[in-house]
Protein backbone atom coordinates (compact mmCIF):
# COMPACT_ATOMS: atom_id res chain seq x y z
CA UNK A 1 0.00 0.00 0.00
CA UNK A 2 1.64 3.41 -0.98
CA UNK A 3 0.29 7.09 0.28
CA UNK A 4 1.64 9.96 -0.84
CA UNK A 5 1.66 13.60 -0.73
CA UNK A 6 1.08 15.08 -4.38
CA UNK A 7 3.99 14.67 -6.55
CA UNK A 8 2.07 15.85 -9.52
CA UNK A 9 4.39 18.71 -11.44
CA UNK A 10 2.01 22.02 -10.98
CA UNK A 11 0.09 22.15 -14.13
CA UNK A 12 1.44 25.99 -15.09
CA UNK A 13 3.65 27.40 -17.87
CA UNK A 14 7.39 27.74 -16.22
CA UNK A 15 8.77 30.62 -17.75
CA UNK A 16 11.58 30.90 -15.40
CA UNK A 17 14.05 28.30 -16.23
CA UNK A 18 17.42 28.64 -15.72
CA UNK A 19 20.54 26.72 -16.15
CA UNK A 20 21.96 24.57 -13.55
CA UNK A 21 25.94 25.23 -12.95
CA UNK A 22 28.65 23.17 -15.07
CA UNK A 23 29.31 20.55 -12.41
CA UNK A 24 25.12 19.82 -12.21
CA UNK A 25 25.14 19.58 -15.95
CA UNK A 26 28.04 16.68 -15.93
CA UNK A 27 26.39 15.20 -13.03
CA UNK A 28 24.31 11.95 -13.61
CA UNK A 29 20.64 12.70 -14.55
CA UNK A 30 19.30 10.32 -11.84
CA UNK A 31 18.01 10.14 -8.13
CA UNK A 32 20.35 9.40 -5.40
CA UNK A 33 19.10 6.92 -3.04
CA UNK A 34 20.13 7.04 0.25
CA UNK A 35 18.01 4.95 2.98
CA UNK A 36 17.96 5.58 6.91
CA UNK A 37 17.50 2.44 8.79
CA UNK A 38 15.64 3.17 12.14
CA UNK A 39 14.13 0.72 14.76
CA UNK A 40 10.26 2.11 15.30
CA UNK A 41 7.72 -0.15 16.40
CA UNK A 42 4.77 -0.87 14.35
CA UNK A 43 2.12 1.41 16.52
CA UNK A 44 4.43 4.36 16.33
CA UNK A 45 4.71 4.70 12.82
CA UNK A 46 1.50 6.53 11.79
CA UNK A 47 2.70 9.08 14.26
CA UNK A 48 6.26 9.01 12.76
CA UNK A 49 5.27 9.29 9.26
CA UNK A 50 2.52 12.20 10.58
CA UNK A 51 5.66 14.26 12.18
CA UNK A 52 8.25 13.68 9.42
CA UNK A 53 5.76 15.16 6.60
CA UNK A 54 5.25 17.78 8.99
CA UNK A 55 9.46 18.30 8.61
CA UNK A 56 9.48 17.76 5.06
CA UNK A 57 6.91 21.01 4.81
CA UNK A 58 9.11 23.07 7.15
CA UNK A 59 12.44 22.16 5.14
CA UNK A 60 10.51 23.11 2.13
CA UNK A 61 9.62 26.53 3.70
CA UNK A 62 13.71 27.04 5.09
CA UNK A 63 15.32 25.55 2.25
CA UNK A 64 13.43 26.40 -0.98
CA UNK A 65 16.03 25.31 -3.14
CA UNK A 66 14.86 21.57 -1.94
CA UNK A 67 11.10 22.17 -3.92
CA UNK A 68 12.84 23.40 -6.92
CA UNK A 69 11.51 21.41 -10.13
CA UNK A 70 14.25 19.88 -12.90
CA UNK A 71 14.17 19.56 -16.19
CA UNK A 72 17.15 17.29 -16.42
CA UNK A 73 16.49 15.01 -19.96
CA UNK A 74 17.03 17.36 -21.98
CA UNK A 75 20.84 18.46 -23.34
CA UNK A 76 21.58 21.65 -20.62
CA UNK A 77 19.40 21.11 -17.03
CA UNK A 78 17.18 23.62 -16.22
CA UNK A 79 16.01 24.54 -12.43
CA UNK A 80 13.11 26.25 -11.33
CA UNK A 81 11.87 27.45 -7.94
CA UNK A 82 8.23 27.60 -8.48
CA UNK A 83 7.83 28.04 -3.87
CA UNK A 84 4.10 26.36 -4.57
CA UNK A 85 4.20 23.19 -3.65
CA UNK A 86 5.56 20.72 -0.78
CA UNK A 87 8.95 18.65 -0.71
CA UNK A 88 6.69 15.19 -1.81
CA UNK A 89 6.74 12.76 1.06
CA UNK A 90 6.38 9.05 -0.48
CA UNK A 91 4.73 6.32 2.00
CA UNK A 92 4.93 2.73 1.28
CA UNK A 93 3.76 -0.09 3.70
CA UNK A 94 5.71 -2.82 2.54
CA UNK A 95 5.26 -5.46 6.10
CA UNK A 96 3.55 -8.05 3.59
CA UNK A 97 6.23 -7.70 0.78
CA UNK A 98 9.79 -7.31 2.20
CA UNK A 99 9.79 -10.36 3.89
CA UNK A 100 11.90 -9.35 6.80
CA UNK A 101 11.33 -8.01 10.83
CA UNK A 102 13.59 -5.12 11.62
CA UNK A 103 15.32 -7.40 13.64
CA UNK A 104 16.29 -10.14 11.73
CA UNK A 105 17.81 -6.94 9.57
CA UNK A 106 19.94 -5.63 11.95
CA UNK A 107 20.87 -8.73 13.31
CA UNK A 108 22.00 -9.61 9.75
CA UNK A 109 23.83 -6.47 9.39
CA UNK A 110 21.67 -4.58 7.02
CA UNK A 111 23.32 -6.58 4.04
CA UNK A 112 23.10 -4.13 0.98
CA UNK A 113 21.33 -6.93 -1.28
CA UNK A 114 18.03 -6.54 1.28
CA UNK A 115 17.61 -3.20 -0.02
CA UNK A 116 18.07 -4.00 -4.10
CA UNK A 117 14.57 -4.44 -6.11
CA UNK A 118 12.04 -2.67 -8.38
CA UNK A 119 10.05 -1.05 -5.23
CA UNK A 120 13.37 0.73 -4.50
CA UNK A 121 13.47 2.55 -7.87
CA UNK A 122 13.35 6.11 -8.25
CA UNK A 123 12.53 6.85 -12.00
CA UNK A 124 12.85 10.41 -13.55
CA UNK A 125 10.38 11.93 -16.18
CA UNK A 126 10.44 15.21 -18.05
CA UNK A 127 10.19 17.51 -15.33
CA UNK A 128 11.54 16.25 -12.04
CA UNK A 129 11.28 17.64 -8.61
CA UNK A 130 14.56 18.34 -6.36
CA UNK A 131 13.87 16.21 -3.58
CA UNK A 132 11.63 13.43 -2.99
CA UNK A 133 11.25 11.80 0.86
CA UNK A 134 10.01 8.01 0.70
CA UNK A 135 8.95 6.30 4.12
CA UNK A 136 8.95 2.48 4.01
CA UNK A 137 7.03 0.91 6.78
CA UNK A 138 8.59 -2.38 7.19
CA UNK A 139 7.69 -5.21 10.35
CA UNK A 140 9.13 -2.65 13.67
CA UNK A 141 11.04 -0.42 11.25
CA UNK A 142 11.24 2.34 9.46
CA UNK A 143 12.91 2.96 5.93
CA UNK A 144 13.61 6.55 5.10
CA UNK A 145 14.96 7.18 1.95
CA UNK A 146 16.76 10.48 1.03
CA UNK A 147 15.97 11.36 -2.68
CA UNK A 148 18.09 13.99 -3.77
CA UNK A 149 18.00 14.49 -7.71
CA UNK A 150 21.75 14.33 -8.71
CA UNK A 151 21.46 17.50 -11.00
CA UNK A 152 21.13 19.17 -7.75
CA UNK A 153 23.45 18.03 -5.87
CA UNK A 154 25.70 14.80 -4.67
CA UNK A 155 26.61 13.13 -1.53
CA UNK A 156 27.97 16.02 0.12
CA UNK A 157 24.63 17.84 -0.48
CA UNK A 158 22.75 14.73 0.48
CA UNK A 159 24.93 14.77 4.08
CA UNK A 160 23.30 18.75 4.21
CA UNK A 161 19.62 17.77 3.64
CA UNK A 162 19.99 15.17 6.09
CA UNK A 163 21.32 17.78 9.03
CA UNK A 164 18.74 20.30 8.03
CA UNK A 165 15.93 17.51 8.31
CA UNK A 166 17.33 16.21 11.16
CA UNK A 167 17.01 19.31 12.77
CA UNK A 168 13.56 20.03 11.94
CA UNK A 169 12.57 16.05 13.24
CA UNK A 170 14.08 17.83 16.48
CA UNK A 171 12.74 21.00 16.22
CA UNK A 172 16.10 22.56 16.54
CA UNK A 173 17.14 25.53 14.70
CA UNK A 174 20.26 25.37 11.84
CA UNK A 175 22.78 28.48 11.97
CA UNK A 176 24.05 26.61 8.24
CA UNK A 177 23.65 29.36 5.21
CA UNK A 178 20.96 29.50 2.67
CA UNK A 179 22.37 27.03 0.22
CA UNK A 180 23.49 28.64 -3.28
CA UNK A 181 23.65 26.50 -6.07
CA UNK A 182 26.72 28.31 -7.73
CA UNK A 183 30.19 28.61 -6.58
CA UNK A 184 30.66 32.42 -6.15
CA UNK A 185 34.54 31.90 -7.10
CA UNK A 186 33.84 30.38 -10.63
CA UNK A 187 32.40 32.60 -13.50
CA UNK A 188 30.22 30.78 -15.52
CA UNK A 189 29.78 31.38 -19.44
CA UNK A 190 28.23 28.61 -21.58
CA UNK A 191 30.39 28.74 -25.10
CA UNK A 192 28.67 25.88 -26.78
CA UNK A 193 32.26 24.12 -28.75
CA UNK A 194 31.19 22.11 -31.65
CA UNK A 195 34.45 21.68 -32.10
CA UNK A 196 35.40 19.43 -29.21
CA UNK A 197 37.49 16.56 -29.96
CA UNK A 198 36.85 13.26 -28.10
CA UNK A 199 41.04 12.02 -28.54
CA UNK A 200 42.23 15.49 -27.15
CA UNK A 201 39.63 14.66 -24.52
CA UNK A 202 40.72 11.86 -23.95
CA UNK A 203 44.24 12.92 -23.97
CA UNK A 204 43.83 15.95 -22.01
CA UNK A 205 41.77 14.65 -19.15
CA UNK A 206 42.31 10.68 -18.88
CA UNK A 207 40.00 10.14 -16.36
CA UNK A 208 37.04 11.61 -18.78
CA UNK A 209 35.57 10.31 -21.99
CA UNK A 210 33.62 12.59 -24.80
CA UNK A 211 30.96 10.32 -26.58
CA UNK A 212 28.63 11.41 -29.83
CA UNK A 213 25.32 11.23 -28.10
CA UNK A 214 23.99 10.20 -24.45
CA UNK A 215 25.34 7.28 -23.28
CA UNK A 216 22.46 4.55 -23.26
CA UNK A 217 22.46 2.13 -20.22
CA UNK A 218 24.97 -1.51 -20.99
CA UNK A 219 23.78 -4.08 -19.54
CA UNK A 220 26.61 -6.47 -17.97
CA UNK A 221 27.67 -9.17 -19.66
CA UNK A 222 27.82 -11.19 -16.02
CA UNK A 223 25.90 -11.27 -12.98
CA UNK A 224 26.82 -8.88 -10.28
CA UNK A 225 26.78 -9.00 -6.14
CA UNK A 226 27.25 -6.92 -3.27
CA UNK A 227 28.55 -7.87 -0.20
CA UNK A 228 30.00 -5.43 2.71
CA UNK A 229 33.32 -5.88 4.19
CA UNK A 230 33.73 -4.69 7.31
CA UNK A 231 37.34 -3.77 9.18
CA UNK A 232 38.33 -2.90 12.53
CA UNK A 233 39.56 0.71 12.53
CA UNK A 234 42.80 -1.20 14.41
CA UNK A 235 43.12 -3.70 11.08
CA UNK A 236 43.44 -0.46 9.23
CA UNK A 237 45.67 1.82 11.91
CA UNK A 238 48.42 -1.15 12.01
CA UNK A 239 48.91 -1.57 7.98
CA UNK A 240 49.12 2.36 8.27
CA UNK A 241 51.73 2.32 11.08
CA UNK A 242 53.84 -0.51 9.29
CA UNK A 243 54.21 1.39 6.16
CA UNK A 244 55.29 4.68 8.41
CA UNK A 245 58.27 1.89 9.43
CA UNK A 246 59.06 1.00 6.56
CA UNK A 247 60.83 4.70 6.16
CA UNK A 248 59.64 5.24 2.39
CA UNK A 249 56.48 7.62 2.88
CA UNK A 250 54.56 9.59 5.11
CA UNK A 251 51.78 7.60 6.65
CA UNK A 252 48.69 6.94 4.27
CA UNK A 253 45.90 8.26 5.23
CA UNK A 254 42.87 5.91 5.95
CA UNK A 255 41.09 6.29 2.90
CA UNK A 256 44.37 5.34 0.89
CA UNK A 257 44.99 2.67 2.96
CA UNK A 258 41.69 0.67 2.59
CA UNK A 259 41.58 1.48 -1.34
CA UNK A 260 44.73 -0.19 -2.07
CA UNK A 261 43.74 -2.65 0.20
CA UNK A 262 40.38 -3.77 -1.71
CA UNK A 263 41.77 -2.74 -5.01
CA UNK A 264 44.72 -5.33 -5.45
CA UNK A 265 42.42 -8.35 -3.84
CA UNK A 266 39.30 -7.16 -6.32
CA UNK A 267 42.01 -7.04 -9.51
CA UNK A 268 43.32 -10.46 -8.18
CA UNK A 269 39.73 -11.75 -7.97
CA UNK A 270 38.76 -10.41 -11.07
CA UNK A 271 41.47 -11.24 -13.49
CA UNK A 272 42.53 -13.86 -15.53
CA UNK A 273 46.39 -14.21 -15.99
CA UNK A 274 47.74 -13.97 -19.61
CA UNK A 275 50.91 -13.44 -20.70
CA UNK A 276 49.87 -10.14 -21.56
CA UNK A 277 49.73 -9.21 -17.49
CA UNK A 278 53.05 -11.68 -17.19
CA UNK A 279 54.95 -9.13 -19.58
CA UNK A 280 53.61 -5.79 -17.89
CA UNK A 281 51.34 -4.55 -20.58
CA UNK A 282 47.90 -4.92 -18.90
CA UNK A 283 46.82 -2.21 -17.05
CA UNK A 284 44.06 -1.69 -14.49
CA UNK A 285 42.55 1.68 -13.53
CA UNK A 286 41.01 2.85 -10.19
CA UNK A 287 38.52 5.82 -10.01
CA UNK A 288 38.49 7.42 -6.98
CA UNK A 289 35.75 10.02 -6.24
CA UNK A 290 37.35 13.22 -4.76
CA UNK A 291 35.13 15.89 -3.41
CA UNK A 292 36.45 19.17 -4.71
CA UNK A 293 34.96 22.08 -2.53
CA UNK A 294 37.91 22.23 -0.26
CA UNK A 295 40.40 22.38 -3.24
CA UNK A 296 39.14 25.38 -4.81
CA UNK A 297 37.11 27.04 -2.28
CA UNK A 298 37.40 29.35 0.78
CA UNK A 299 35.83 28.06 4.06
CA UNK A 300 32.80 30.09 3.95
CA UNK A 301 31.87 29.63 0.01
CA UNK A 302 32.75 25.50 0.86
CA UNK A 303 29.45 26.15 3.72
CA UNK A 304 27.68 27.87 1.60
CA UNK A 305 27.62 25.64 -1.78
CA UNK A 306 25.36 23.33 -2.44
CA UNK A 307 25.65 20.90 -5.74
CA UNK A 308 27.82 18.67 -7.20
CA UNK A 309 31.73 19.59 -7.16
CA UNK A 310 33.40 16.21 -7.25
CA UNK A 311 36.30 14.99 -9.79
CA UNK A 312 37.57 11.62 -10.42
CA UNK A 313 41.45 10.90 -9.33
CA UNK A 314 43.02 8.13 -12.22
CA UNK A 315 45.47 5.93 -10.98
CA UNK A 316 46.75 3.43 -13.54
CA UNK A 317 49.16 1.11 -12.38
CA UNK A 318 50.81 -2.46 -14.23
CA UNK A 319 47.82 -5.41 -13.31
CA UNK A 320 50.94 -7.62 -12.69
CA UNK A 321 52.19 -4.97 -10.06
CA UNK A 322 48.34 -5.47 -8.08
CA UNK A 323 48.64 -8.69 -8.41
CA UNK A 324 52.14 -9.34 -6.56
CA UNK A 325 50.87 -6.86 -3.81
CA UNK A 326 47.91 -9.03 -3.40
CA UNK A 327 50.06 -12.49 -2.90
CA UNK A 328 49.00 -13.98 0.38
CA UNK A 329 51.89 -13.72 3.13
CA UNK A 330 54.42 -16.15 4.22
CA UNK A 331 55.85 -15.53 7.39
CA UNK A 332 55.27 -12.08 8.76
CA UNK A 333 52.08 -11.05 10.41
CA UNK A 334 49.69 -10.48 7.96
CA UNK A 335 49.44 -6.03 8.52
CA UNK A 336 52.97 -6.01 8.04
CA UNK A 337 53.20 -7.70 5.00
CA UNK A 338 50.94 -6.21 4.13
CA UNK A 339 52.21 -2.83 4.10
CA UNK A 340 55.31 -4.21 2.67
CA UNK A 341 53.21 -5.41 -0.64
CA UNK A 342 51.42 -2.25 -0.81
CA UNK A 343 53.58 0.52 -0.26
CA UNK A 344 54.15 1.47 -4.29
CA UNK A 345 49.88 1.17 -4.58
CA UNK A 346 49.65 4.08 -1.53
CA UNK A 347 52.32 6.36 -2.91
CA UNK A 348 50.50 6.09 -6.89
CA UNK A 349 47.41 6.07 -5.17
CA UNK A 350 48.13 9.54 -2.85
CA UNK A 351 49.87 10.93 -5.85
CA UNK A 352 46.83 10.74 -8.22
CA UNK A 353 44.46 12.17 -5.86
CA UNK A 354 47.07 14.86 -4.78
CA UNK A 355 47.01 15.82 -8.57
CA UNK A 356 43.41 16.98 -7.90
CA UNK A 357 44.68 20.19 -7.26
CA UNK A 358 43.23 23.78 -8.47
CA UNK A 359 44.55 23.89 -11.58
CA UNK A 360 43.04 20.46 -12.47
CA UNK A 361 39.85 21.33 -11.22
CA UNK A 362 39.30 24.42 -13.44
CA UNK A 363 40.78 23.12 -15.90
CA UNK A 364 37.91 20.82 -16.19
CA UNK A 365 35.80 23.28 -15.09
CA UNK A 366 36.45 25.19 -17.82
CA UNK A 367 35.65 22.25 -20.40
CA UNK A 368 32.49 21.19 -18.73
CA UNK A 369 31.16 25.23 -19.69
CA UNK A 370 32.22 24.71 -23.85
CA UNK A 371 29.90 21.17 -23.62
CA UNK A 372 26.66 21.49 -25.88
CA UNK A 373 25.61 18.17 -24.32
CA UNK A 374 26.90 17.94 -21.33
CA UNK A 375 25.41 14.40 -21.09
CA UNK A 376 27.94 12.93 -23.49
CA UNK A 377 31.16 13.77 -21.12
CA UNK A 378 31.86 10.52 -19.41
CA UNK A 379 33.72 9.09 -16.73
CA UNK A 380 35.61 6.64 -18.65
CA UNK A 381 34.06 3.20 -16.66
CA UNK A 382 32.59 0.90 -18.09
CA UNK A 383 30.13 -2.42 -16.96
CA UNK A 384 31.63 -4.81 -18.39
CA UNK A 385 35.57 -3.72 -18.21
CA UNK A 386 37.57 -5.93 -15.80
CA UNK A 387 40.18 -3.57 -15.94
CA UNK A 388 38.61 -0.79 -14.23
CA UNK A 389 37.17 0.00 -10.67
CA UNK A 390 35.07 2.45 -9.02
CA UNK A 391 35.71 4.06 -5.45
CA UNK A 392 33.54 6.54 -3.68
CA UNK A 393 32.94 7.10 0.17
CA UNK A 394 30.12 7.78 2.07
CA UNK A 395 32.00 7.85 5.26
CA UNK A 396 31.11 10.92 6.63
CA UNK A 397 27.51 11.43 5.71
CA UNK A 398 24.22 10.95 7.91
CA UNK A 399 25.96 10.12 10.99
CA UNK A 400 27.42 12.83 12.06
CA UNK A 401 27.21 15.49 15.53
CA UNK A 402 24.15 17.19 15.43
CA UNK A 403 22.30 14.43 12.78
CA UNK A 404 20.05 12.34 15.47
CA UNK A 405 17.02 12.36 14.51
CA UNK A 406 13.41 12.57 16.55
CA UNK A 407 11.33 10.45 14.70
CA UNK A 408 7.61 10.70 16.71
CA UNK A 409 8.38 14.20 17.87
CA UNK A 410 8.27 13.38 21.77
CA UNK A 411 10.80 10.45 21.59
CA UNK A 412 14.60 10.63 22.91
CA UNK A 413 16.73 10.91 19.84
CA UNK A 414 18.61 8.24 17.91
CA UNK A 415 20.95 7.98 14.79
CA UNK A 416 19.79 5.50 12.26
CA UNK A 417 21.03 2.30 12.65
CA UNK A 418 22.63 1.98 9.44
CA UNK A 419 22.67 3.74 5.66
CA UNK A 420 22.26 2.12 2.92
CA UNK A 421 22.23 2.76 -1.11
CA UNK A 422 18.61 1.43 -2.32
CA UNK A 423 18.16 0.69 -5.56
CA UNK A 424 16.50 -1.38 -8.41
CA UNK A 425 19.75 -3.49 -9.88
CA UNK A 426 23.32 -3.53 -8.40
CA UNK A 427 25.78 -0.70 -9.15
CA UNK A 428 29.05 -1.48 -11.70
CA UNK A 429 32.13 -3.03 -10.50
CA UNK A 430 32.57 -0.31 -7.39
CA UNK A 431 33.69 0.08 -3.64
CA UNK A 432 31.53 2.33 -1.46
CA UNK A 433 32.43 3.30 1.85
CA UNK A 434 29.34 3.09 4.08
CA UNK A 435 28.78 5.32 6.52
CA UNK A 436 29.49 4.48 10.29
CA UNK A 437 29.69 5.97 13.77
CA UNK A 438 32.82 7.32 14.56
CA UNK A 439 32.59 5.45 17.77
CA UNK A 440 31.90 1.96 16.46
CA UNK A 441 35.46 1.51 15.83
CA UNK A 442 34.52 0.26 11.98
CA UNK A 443 35.06 0.71 8.94
CA UNK A 444 32.09 -0.89 5.84
CA UNK A 445 33.28 -1.02 2.53
CA UNK A 446 30.31 -2.45 0.23
CA UNK A 447 32.18 -4.47 -3.05
CA UNK A 448 30.38 -4.99 -6.27
CA UNK A 449 31.60 -7.25 -8.72
CA UNK A 450 31.10 -10.43 -10.48
CA UNK A 451 29.52 -13.13 -9.07
CA UNK A 452 32.01 -15.84 -9.86
CA UNK A 453 34.53 -12.72 -8.41
CA UNK A 454 32.89 -12.39 -5.11
CA UNK A 455 33.34 -16.10 -4.74
CA UNK A 456 37.23 -15.67 -5.39
CA UNK A 457 37.33 -12.83 -3.07
CA UNK A 458 35.62 -14.15 -0.01
CA UNK A 459 38.14 -16.85 -0.57
CA UNK A 460 41.69 -14.78 -0.75
CA UNK A 461 43.20 -16.40 2.50
CA UNK A 462 45.44 -12.51 2.33
CA UNK A 463 42.51 -10.19 2.56
CA UNK A 464 40.31 -12.27 4.60
CA UNK A 465 43.06 -12.21 7.47
CA UNK A 466 41.93 -8.53 7.82
CA UNK A 467 38.61 -9.07 7.63
CA UNK A 468 36.76 -8.62 10.43
CA UNK A 469 33.25 -10.25 8.98
CA UNK A 470 31.11 -9.89 5.93
CA UNK A 471 27.39 -9.33 6.04
CA UNK A 472 25.44 -10.46 2.85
Amino acid sequence: MATQTSTTIPHRDITDWVPLNAWNQVAPRSYNRFLLCFEVENKKQVAAVAHLTSCARKLGENRPVLKSLLKANVPVALISKLGSHDIPVEVYDIKDTFGQRYSHLKEAGFPASAFLGKGFEVPTGHVDHALILRIYNIDGGLLLGIHLHHSVGDGKAVDAVISWLSAESRGASSDDPEPVIFASSFEERRTDDQTLDPEDISQRFPERKLLGTPPAQTPANDKRIGKILVFKMATIETIQNQATQLGNMERPSTVVTLIALLWVHTVKARTVLSQAMKNGEHRSRLLTIVDARRRVLNHNQAREYFGNMAEAALTNLPTAQLLQAGEAPTSETHSSTAAKQLEPVFRSLHDSIQEVDEVFIRERHSLYTRLPDPRNLMIDYSMNDKRVLMFNSWRYIGMNPGQEWNLIGTDSVVYPDAIRRAGDEWNGQSVMVLPARPESGELEAMVVIEEDAMERLLGDQALMELVYRVIG
